[in-house]
């Protein structure tokens, strides 16, 4: 075997993309690696596709920038670049490369190597709006805290009492509402969910639901079959889950929320239902994910940690949350242990 051909076998092995490109934009060599990062099955595939290279860039300037980089300096590395695929997707790649010259120093192709940096990318772009998000919510009830709280230590005689107490209920409720998002945050952000501290006791879930929804400045129906509930679990974080799903289907759901409580065989099942569109079948594995949530329009800036924070709940309760669509209603579901 010649050393051409040894050089272009190992060049197909690679696992990693490699590619050599002309000036002006034709692909003269990739490996199978390049082929699949680009969303092609085989390279002659991806080389009959590729017109020029500058086709498959998001950005058309980002490979004039590049072209510019590495003419000049006769190198690139780990420059960013967002690349487009056949089926519509993107893929984000971290592209390293450098000029190939004649001896009359002429440039005769360049030769490089991508690495695929979706996930590292798509971390960081979900981490910033994490933290614009979470700035935002907390942001708004904290707002409310300070100004009446300043509002009242200063003007506190130019109020009636029932003013002061409107004003002292409003702080109180937005203090909660910054309270549980911190709480929240601490149950999605633990490496190890079973350190959460659960204290499961008896008690009436009907009784912990009418407490959920006094605090709720919407008509929410509360519905029960065969009088008293009684569930093994702990009351402050069965709350805590009721809370997340009354909020989910008012920030989410239709105009109608209800909530239906019925025993099912050794469970008592809580619903939170609404009547909003069904959530699509490729929806639900996300929506229980940190940090998503079904794709609507209707509350567009939420930290999206409701449903994954009650799911960890619920089965650190030996219970669970699902969701499902039950006459004409989108409906999550709480199940625990019934006594």
């Amino acid at each position: 075997m010649s050393g051409i051909e040894e050089l272009s076998d190992l060049f197909e092995r690679m696992p990693v993309a490699l590619y050599r490109s002309t000036p002006n934009g034709e692909l003269v060599a990739a490996n199978k690696a390049l082929a699949q990062l680009l969303g092609f099955e085989t390279v002659e595939e991806t080389r009959r596709a590729l017109v020029s290279v500058e086709s498959v860039y998001v950005k058309t300037e980002e490979r004039a920038r590049w072209l510019e980089e590495i003419t000049a300096a006769g190198i690139v590395r780990n420059l960013d670049v967002e690349l487009s695929r056949p089926d519509g997707s993107t893929v984000w790649v971290q592209d390293t490369a450098r000029a190939i010259t004649a001896s009359s120093g002429e440039i005769r192709y360049f030769e490089g190597a991508l690495i695929d940096i979706t996930e590292t990318v798509k971390a960081k772009k979900a981490k910033d709006e994490f933290l614009a998000t979470v700035s935002h919510e907390l942001r708004n009830p904290i707002a409310v805290v300070l100004g009446l709280g300043e509002e009242l230590a200063t003007n506190y005689d130019s109020f009636s009492d029932d003013d002061r107490r409107d004003m002292a209920d409003l702080i109180a409720r937005q203090a909660d509402d910054a309270s549980w998002l911190i709480e929240d945050l601490l149950v999605a952000y633990r490496d190890d969910v079973s350190q959460v501290p659960v204290v499961p006791q008896d008690f009436d879930i009907v009784k912990a639901s009418e407490r959920v929804l006094e605090v709720v400045d919407y008509p929410i129906d509360l519905e029960v079959s065969g009088g008293e509930a009684f569930v093994h679990a702990d009351p402050r974080r069965t709350r805590q889950i009721l809370r997340n799903l009354v909020s989910n289907a008012l920030r989410y759901g239709g105009d109608t929320v209800v909530m239906r409580i019925e025993p099912v065989g050794d469970r008592i099942e809580l619903r939170v239902c609404d009547d909003g569109p069904p959530i699509d079948v490729v929806e639900i594995d996300r929506i229980f994910k940190p940090f998503e949530a079904a794709h609507t329009e209707r509350h567009p800036t939420s930290v999206g940690l409701g449903l994954p924070v009650a799911r960890k709940l619920a089965r650190l309760m030996e219970g669970d949350l699902t969701y499902r669509h039950v006459d004409d209603m989108s409906c999550f579901v709480l199940s625990l242990p019934a006594v």
